[in-house]
């Protein structure tokens, strides 16, 4: 997809000059920092997310003990007690939304993966 985005002239020149020194387009250097604005910006989402899947911890274990669930703006989507089946059906509904998916365990505090689907494969 072509899209043309006006931009100010001295930033124009100033990645013009960045895509001189690394020896890449202008292109690419555009597509690479807008693609690092939406990794940050998801990764954002996805750690307030969890912020807000904290402060409802001893709400959500009561409901979902020992369950998956997928939670975005601290709504919980949907659960199950498969983690990749949850997965599947949120992606299946809801395309790239970023949604937290996590096992509601006793402690708040877990480690979580981020899924990047341009790295997994198609089944």
């Amino acid at each position: 997809m072509l899209a043309q985005v006006p931009i100010d002239a001295k930033l124009a020149e100033s990645l013009q000059q960045v895509a001189a020194e690394r020896g890449k387009t202008l292109e690419a250097v555009m597509n690479d920092l807008v693609q690092n604005y939406l990794r940050e910006e998801r990764h954002a989402q996805l750690m307030a997310e969890m912020d807000r899947f904290r402060a409802k911890h001893n709400e959500l274990l009561t409901k979902f003990k020992g369950e998956y669930i997928g939670m975005h703006n601290g709504e919980v989507l949907d659960h199950d007690v498969e983690g990749g089946a949850l997965h599947k059906r949120l992606r299946q509904k809801h395309g790239s939304l970023p949604i937290l998916i996590v096992q509601v365990t006793e402690s708040p505090e877990q480690e979580f993966t981020v899924r990047n689907p341009k790295l997994e494969t198609a089944e």
